[in-house]
């Protein structure tokens, strides 16, 4: 039996359940994953360890015939590690409708591949998805701040080279270029008024003034960490510090940060507040935002990371009470029609 409580106001809700969610995982390939550090991971172990049926579909084995969506994949029986790669790929096809919970766990690019999953998705009737397909296939990561405009700093979406300069110049000389479909940091660039490399870099980005990016106002606090908050629908489940390597101005782990314990201040639980009952209206379970000096960088709602390093920074286990709620939510699903 799992146990999960909740709090309410002074009080406390507990809910039991019987319920052992049968559930399918759509992630990355594993040999594109680093199985110790990788979130998804972390959340399928836990949910073996909480005795769910744990199957996995890496993206491309997701198809639809006239019976209906389907995957190719396999059963986990055990914790997952890194030995999982020098095992034979042997797998079966699986009805998605079997399943009582699918979690999306495929990282961007948001390309016609992910859209193409998402619509599929769409048209299952009896599992929870998690996060909800229409959600993500209207919500855009970056474009997503938008929705909370006063917590978001100056910040431009266009595709025109001469509106990016222009901006640049207005903020002072300095600004950040960010693709609106990537992660992880790439093709993000610090852009300098008057650099060798700032037409270069614009042209590249917006394919000679074609595709829309975002530009932001440099937050000079940045170098001293960005605040990366994981949401459990509308509650905060851990927040770490992510620290840029000496001389770069990007938190993120690929490009050498490191994590930090962090304290989350009055305005970052306040945007934490709004954010959050945002997801709760949305259908967004899991979710992390990024902040930079008090301001909402990015609202991350595909395939969030970084918790295996937050539970590391701050010695928890935030992925058991992530477990818990998805099995309440699953338990108490309403089929869609």
């Amino acid at each position: 039996m799992v146990i999960y409580c909740q709090e309410a106001g002074n009080a406390e809700t507990c809910f039991a359940m019987n319920s052992r969610p049968k559930s399918l995982w759509i992630l990355d390939p594993f040999e594109k994953l680093r199985i110790e550090a990788d979130t998804s991971i972390l959340l399928m172990n836990e949910a073996l360890r909480q005795g769910w049926s744990v199957y996995s579909v890496p993206d491309p084995g997701i198809f639809r015939d006239n019976r209906g969506l389907s995957g190719r994949g396999r059963r986990h029986e055990r914790p997952i590690t890194p030995a999982i790669l020098n095992r034979p790929k042997s797998g079966e096809d699986l009805d998605l409708e079997s399943f009582d919970l699918v979690v999306i766990r495929k990282d961007p690019p948001f390309d016609e591949t992910y859209l193409a999953l998402l619509l599929l998705l769409s048209g299952l009737h009896r599992p929870l998805i998690v996060n909800r397909p229409g959600t993500l296939l209207r919500r855009n990561e970056k474009l997503s701040i938008f929705l909370f405009p006063e917590y978001i700093t100056s910040t431009l979406v266009t595709s025109s080279p001469d509106r990016i300069r222009e901006f640049v110049r207005a903020e002072g000389g300095t600004a950040v270029l960010k693709p609106l479909f990537s992660c992880s940091g790439r093709g993000v660039h610090l852009l300098r008024s008057g650099g060798d490399d700032l037409a270069e870099v614009v042209a590249e980005a917006t394919g000679g003034g074609v595709r829309p990016v975002m530009i932001q106002r440099y937050l000079a606090g940045v170098t001293t960490g960005e605040t990366r908050v994981f949401l459990l629908e509308n509650r905060i489940l851990s927040a770490i510090k992510k620290v840029p390597a000496p001389g770069s101005f990007k938190a993120n782990f690929d490009s050498g940060a490191r994590g930090e314990s962090h304290a989350l201040t009055t305005r970052e639980r306040e945007i934490c507040f709004r954010v959050g009952n945002f997801c709760l209206r949305e259908g967004i379970y899991l979710s992390a935002l990024d902040l930079i000096d008090g301001c909402l960088s990015e609202f991350n709602i595909t395939s969030p990371g970084l918790l295996v390093e937050s539970n590391r920074v701050n010695r928890s286990a935030a992925q058991t009470e992530a477990v818990k709620l998805l099995a309440h939510r699953a338990a108490h699903r309403s089929p869609r029609p």
